[in-house]
Formats: structure tokens, C-alpha cells, sequence
């Protein structure tokens, strides 16, 4: 109780607690306001703890499915690495052991015309007719399944430098010109791999310009222009000897790819097998994390109906909105792995009517033994290419491509021109011969390629996996620039406000203090008067009665 200081000096008062009770009209008139005040503050600072607990949560889970992707649910060994090995197709990739010998490696046909000047010399005009096909000493015979191409010389190209860049734009065909250093030129034209891929020039002269079938033609001197013949890679798996055209075997064993980088001195040991065991263990724990993450999230957002108990987060509807999206998620398709989008409830994963995960082992172990690439399109994305002389892959750890699946079209020779699903790429040549390509705006950002040989076109599967959607969702929601961030920003400057608006209050409090005592204090100068007169008036009558 307020000591009335006031009261207590002056004993001919009113004798009322006047602090007592202007504390009480004050506060009955105040307390409401304050109170709704506090529960405020109280209310957004219970908010912010949730979204630091919802980003935690969700912290967990991106762990687990960084640390996830990467893992294959494949392995595969090869003693030698002359031979490497790779999964290209999860779809056709089963379990397989084999012996790998190579006795030789496919190779281009190189030929050389040197002598010449400088890059820029002239050189005569005509036509210079280029068909494909095997040579044996200076005996060529035509590949039937290649079109004879040809190269008009005129004004426009006729030059060492602008032969090249003619001869280049014919698919199957890659020419340079090369300083060889001690200041002559050549003129170096390559062939695709494969011994059915050399190239015989037949050059007819421009009857006002002769000289060109004198400087190129090689239907009758093959041998004395190349430097290196093409040759067919040669194989043996397994005791059966095969040859292929290309050291990038993709039809060998379904599914796999087989890249010949030397040959081999002893046979190579090749097992590839499936861990479904670990790829069970591993869905299984992202469940169990999808689950704890998931019973938080309802803990918080609890509306506390039927006598549960309300969550802090049970009005916020950035988390609500947080909870739906994980949802949806799951059940999202993910196209780019194959023609048609897969979904990871392939898996045996299901969800129910709690919003929570389940999974079943045998289900679980009867789709991995009928698709063992239902595990990638959970855990791996997957980027790979229909042709063989077109390699794809996203390095970036910044751009994500969209799922998909696109058609790359190159056309020429040059490392320009390039475009995927429509949108151009930025490429370039190396001295190799080989492209390579990158995408940088669209959807298929972040995706690099290399193509050989001729001017290619492939079908290119990009697909994104779940844990990679998820966790660029959840990147996307806990940055420091996310939604939880804002939303804890908001509810710190609401809780400035309502400090503002409390110490506005506080001000009120004093003012009405103040009036309030003011008023008290007169009313008890008032009475303490009436009581002086009282006083007076009494002594005044008692002198006025006569004395005994």
C-alpha cells in the first residue's frame, strides 16, 4: 500500500488515502492498455524464439541432405585405370563383372599440309570434294553411311586461315592452321575417331585459278599427307573382342559408360554392384528428419483446439506457409531423369493424414530392386547427355538448373552458336578441337558442356533431385535475407513500437498522476478549511453561551 505522505501531515484532512486512490483510478483507467501491451511484446518475443527454433529445424534437414547427395547407391571398381567406369543411365545400370582388356585406342585421322607462310596466305580457288571413309596404303574405300561433302574456294575464303574455317563448319571434319615455330604454317585437318571416318580431299581446280588440287588433293598421295591414320578402339570383354570407333564406349553394357584412356597391358577387373541396404538406411533418415522437423513446426503452429496446448507460432502464417511448402515438396515431381517426371513416393515413401512421412523396408527394397534409379532422383541430381560425343555436367555450387529435359543444338565447329533448349550458350574452341559450353541465363544456368568431332545435337537430361530442391528451398527461407530473418525483423520493430507506445503510456500514467493529486490536493485544502471553520464557528457559539 502507498504511504499517503500528504495525509499524514496534514491531520485535519479528510483523512483519506489520496495516494492510494489516485494510483487506482489511474490504473483502472491505464492497466487495460498496458496489459495489452506486454502480451504484445510478450507475443513477439515468443515469435522470434520460434523462428530461430523453425531455422535450427530446418538447419538439421539441409545437413543431412548436403551431406547425402553425392552418395550412389552403385559401386563400381576397376583395378585399372586405363579403364574408367561410370553409371549413365540409372534406368538400365544393373549389377554386372567383367574383364576389360584394350589393345588399341580409336583414333582421329590426322593429315598435314605444311609450307605455308603465314595463317592469312592466299591460297587458289575451286572445289574441294571431302568423302568419308577407310584408307589402306593409298586405297580408299567410301563409307556408304556418310555423305560425300564439299568446300567451294572463291574470293570470300581463299585463304590458309579461311580454308580452315570452311573445311571446319563440315561435320566431321576439324581444321587449323599451326605455327610450327620455325615460321612456316600448316594447314592440320582431323578427322572424327574411327577407321571409317577418314577423310579423302578430291579437289578440282577453277580453270582461271589452278593449283589447288596440286596443294590438297589426296585421292592418289593419302599416305604422304597423314601423319596419323584412323583407327578403331579394340576391346575385349570378357573373351569377346569388339571394336568401336570412339574411346567413350556407351553401348557396351547398358546403362554404363566405359572410358578407354590407354590400353592395357593385363586385362582390368570391373565389378558394379547395388547397395540397397545403405540406400534403405539412407531414405529412412531423411524420414526420421522430415519427421522431427515436422512435429516442431505443428508443436508451434498448434491452434491448441480440443484442449491442446497453443503453439507461439499458432497465428503466424509464414511458418503455416514453411509447413505446407515442406509438404508439397514431397510430393512434387521432379522431371529431367528421364522422359517423364519420377517422384520419390516411387520410393514406398508416403505421407499421412498428419503431414508426417512414412516407409515401409520391403517397399522400399522391392522399387530399389526394380529401379535402383528411384535412389538418385531422391538424393542425386543427374545430368546426362543421349549422345556419346556430347558430354553435360553442373559444377556450380551457386547456379541450379531447372529439371528438364532439353535439346542442344551446335551449329558449327567453332565453340559458337551453341544453344540449349533454345537459349544460347556462351563457348569457346580449344586447341584440341573439343567445345566446350556454358549456360548462364535461363533455366538451365549452371550446366556445362563439351562436344567433339562434328557439329553435334544430343538430348540433354538435367534432373534435379529432391534433397537439391529442398535444400535450395531451405537455403532460400533461413538466409539472412529469408523469410524467417524478415519475419524476426518485423516482430523486433513491432516490439520497439509497442516500447514506444508503453513509454507513451508511461507518460499518460504521470500526467494523470499529477492532475489527479492536484485535484485530491485541493479538495483536501478545501476540507481542512471547512474543518478550520467548523472549528471556529464552534468556539465562536461556545463563547457566545453564558458561564456557570
Amino acid at each position: 500500500m502507498a504511504v499517503d505522505y500528504l495525509s499524514a501531515i496534514n491531520k485535519q484532512g479528510s483523512g483519506l488515502n489520496i495516494t492510494q486512490i489516485v494510483d487506482s483510478l489511474v490504473q483502472a483507467e491505464t492497466a487495460p492498455q498496458s496489459s495489452r501491451i506486454q502480451e504484445n511484446i510478450d507475443r513477439k518475443n515468443a515469435a522470434i524464439s520460434g523462428y530461430a527454433l523453425v531455422a535450427a529445424e530446418l538447419g538439421k534437414m539441409k545437413d543431412y541432405a548436403v551431406s547425402a547427395q553425392g552418395s550412389s547407391a552403385y559401386q563400381i571398381t576397376s583395378d585399372n585405370a586405363a579403364i574408367g567406369v561410370k553409371v549413365i543411365d540409372q534406368s538400365l545400370a544393373g549389377a554386372f563383372s567383367g574383364s576389360v582388356s584394350v589393345s588399341s585406342l580409336a583414333k582421329s585421322q590426322t593429315i598435314e599440309f605444311t609450307g605455308f607462310s603465314s595463317k592469312t596466305v592466299a591460297i587458289n580457288k575451286g572445289t574441294i570434294n571431302i568423302d568419308f571413309g577407310s584408307w589402306s596404303g593409298n586405297t580408299f574405300t567410301d563409307n556408304s553411311a556418310k555423305a560425300t561433302q564439299s568446300v567451294v574456294v572463291s574470293e570470300s575464303n581463299n585463304t590458309l586461315s579461311g580454308l580452315a574455317a570452311s573445311l571446319s563448319a563440315i561435320s566431321g571434319v576439324n581444321a587449323t592452321v599451326t605455327d610450327k615455330g620455325n615460321g612456316t604454317f600448316s594447314l592440320i585437318i582431323n578427322s572424327d575417331t574411327g577407321v571409317k571416318n577418314a577423310l579423302r580431299l578430291r579437289v578440282t581446280d577453277d580453270a582461271s585459278d589452278t593449283g589447288l588440287a596440286a596443294a590438297f588433293d589426296t585421292s592418289s598421295n593419302n599416305s604422304s599427307k597423314q601423319v596419323v591414320a584412323a583407327t578403331d578402339a579394340t576391346i575385349n570383354l570378357n573373351g569377346v573382342q569388339v571394336t568401336r570407333d570412339t574411346n567413350t564406349v556407351t553401348d557396351l553394357i547398358d546403362g554404363y559408360e566405359f572410358k578407354l584412356n590407354s590400353t592395357t597391358t593385363s586385362a582390368a577387373s570391373i565389378i558394379a554392384s547395388t547397395d540397397s541396404n545403405s540406400a534403405f538406411n539412407k531414405a529412412k533418415e531423411f524420414v526420421d528428419i522430415f519427421n522431427s522437423v515436422n512435429s516442431t513446426i505443428d508443436e508451434l503452429t498448434n491452434k491448441g483446439l480440443n484442449g491442446g496446448t497453443k503453439g507461439a507460432l499458432s497465428r503466424d502464417s509464414v511458418v503455416t506457409g514453411i509447413k505446407r511448402q515442406l509438404r508439397s515438396l514431397v510430393t512434387t515431381a521432379l522431371p529431367g531423369f528421364e522422359d517423364n517426371p519420377r517422384y520419390i513416393s516411387e520410393l514406398g515413401i508416403k505421407t499421412e493424414r498428419d503431414g508426417s512421412l512414412s516407409l515401409a523396408e520391403a517397399d522400399f527394397q522391392k522399387a530399389f530392386a526394380r529401379e535402383p534409379l528411384l535412389f538418385d532422383v531422391m538424393v542425386n541430381s543427374l545430368a546426362r547427355s543421349s549422345n556419346p560425343s556430347v558430354e553435360v555436367t553442373s559444377p556450380s555450387t551457386v547456379l541450379s538448373p531447372k529439371g528438364g529435359v532439353y535439346n542442344f543444338v551446335e551449329n558449327s565447329t567453332d565453340g559458337n552458336g551453341a544453344t540449349l533448349g533454345g537459349t544460347s550458350l556462351v563457348g569457346n574452341s580449344t586447341d584440341s578441337g573439343m567445345r566446350q559450353y556454358a549456360a548462364v541465363s535461363g533455366d538451365t544456368s549452371g550446366l556445362r558442356l563439351t562436344s567433339v568431332g562434328s557439329a553435334q545435337t544430343a538430348t540433354i537430361y538435367y534432373g534435379q533431385s529432391f534433397l537439391s530442391k529442398l535444400t535450395d528451398y531451405i537455403k532460400e527461407v533461413t538466409s539472412s535475407v529469408g523469410i524467417l530473418a524478415t519475419s524476426a525483423t518485423k516482430a523486433g520493430t513491432s516490439i520497439s513500437e509497442y516500447a514506444e507506445d508503453q513509454s507513451d503510456l508511461n507518460e499518460k500514467i504521470a500526467k494523470m498522476t499529477e492532475r489527479y493529486m492536484s485535484q485530491f490536493s485541493a479538495m483536501e485544502s478545501a476540507v481542512t478549511g471547512f474543518k478550520k471553520t467548523g472549528e471556529f464557528l464552534t468556539g465562536f457559539i461556545d463563547s457566545l453561551n453564558p458561564k456557570d
